[in-house]
């Protein structure tokens, strides 16, 4: 089934047997292909759960801002905490100079303990950084929390059908994510009480730069816009139920480009309808900080060569975030941040 050229795919299949899971992976590998972007029914999470982080990113979004401003991201710019609207613009992570992007949102990374690995060692505060919750809204933690494991064991499953997907053993990338340092956001696109100034969007034309983005969001005006292969934006409205899924630049870079991490966008709402507003709740699987990515170039042509050279995955991601957190287009910042602490 194809949706505004997004496919959708329903994954319960991939949950019974080894069949079920090569059908799935194989129109999971077509969707990768074509659009890398595709919605997924039959996930086992239920309604009630997302409605429960829906609700309780709701009251924490409805604060007032000083109550917000509390528990603000720290001055490192990692993925914690609460950021106000104009923080950030993801244009500038590929290089693009925009004006500040049209959304507040709160984030979280890794809950569990720091890798023995990475103790004492830069990457620690960069990406195993403690959360940080208001003090008094105990519910919003508890509903981030559970929400987040939830996608990360869905992710963990989706993952080993990408490995199949590419012809690979289902464990493939086991290794590569034991300590993952994956976040979430809740994020909200507020009501546009004014015209928004030219090139202004609620969330400029960007890449992921992850293995893999899980989104649930609101089907309102001014939503999520993605770029094809032949250059055309288009609309992708959310089915009830479902989740948007997106492989980011890792898995391109991963698949030799073989599988596309497309550019998209959150778009804002037609005039006659500025009040729109908009929750997204969107997870981010990243792999290990010291993973390194290489080109796989075995599962279509025998003697292929990587386009790509071996890169550290903390050090490409910091390379990237830093950029749209800071608003600058100077390459050299996320080495800079990472230096300085």
């Amino acid at each position: 089934m194809i949706l505004n050229n997004v496919p959708v795919i329903d994954i319960a299949p991939s949950f019974l047997d080894s069949q079920g899971k090569q059908a799935v992976s194989d129109s999971i590998r077509v969707a990768c292909e074509d659009v890398g972007f595709f919605t997924i029914t039959g996930h086992g999470v239920s309604l009630d759960e997302i409605n429960r982080t829906r609700q309780a990113a709701i009251s924490f979004f409805a604060l007032d801002l000083e109550e917000k401003l509390k528990i603000s991201q720290p001055s490192e710019k990692i993925s914690r905490g609460y950021s106000k609207v104009g923080e950030r613009a993801l244009a500038y992570s590929l290089g693009n100079q925009t004006l500040p992007d049209l959304q507040e949102s709160f984030a979280m990374g890794p809950i569990g303990p720091v890798p023995e690995s990475l103790r004492a060692t830069r990457f620690e505060r960069f990406f195993h950084m403690p959360n940080i919750w208001p003090n008094f809204h105990y519910d919003f933690r508890i509903a981030m929390e559970d929400y987040y494991h939830r996608m990360e064991e869905l992710s963990i499953h989706i993952l080993n059908l990408f490995a199949l997907s590419l012809g690979l053993k289902e464990n493939f990338f086991d290794d590569k994510i034991g300590h993952h340092t994956s976040t979430m956001r809740a994020i909200m696109y507020g009501a546009q009480t004014e015209t928004p100034k030219s090139g202004q969007l609620r969330a400029g034309e960007h890449t992921d730069y992850d293995m893999l983005t899980i989104l649930h969001s609101d089907d309102t005006s001014g939503g999520l816009q993605v770029r094809t292969r032949k250059g055309h934006w288009i609309d992708v409205h959310p089915i009830p139920g479902s989740f948007i899924l997106n492989i980011g630049d890792v898995m391109m870079h991963w698949t030799n480009d073989h599988w596309v991490s497309n550019l998209h966008r959150v778009s804002n709402p037609t005039l006659n309808i500025l009040k729109a507003e908009r929750l997204s709740l969107v997870y981010f699987h990243n792999p290990d900080a010291e993973a390194e990515i290489e080109c796989i170039t075995s599962f279509y042509l025998n003697g292929e060569k990587a386009k790509y050279e071996k890169i550290n995955f903390g050090e490409y991601y910091l390379s990237r975030h830093m950029k749209a957190q800071h608003m600058t287009t100077n390459k050299t910042i996320g080495k800079t941040m990472v230096e300085q602490h």
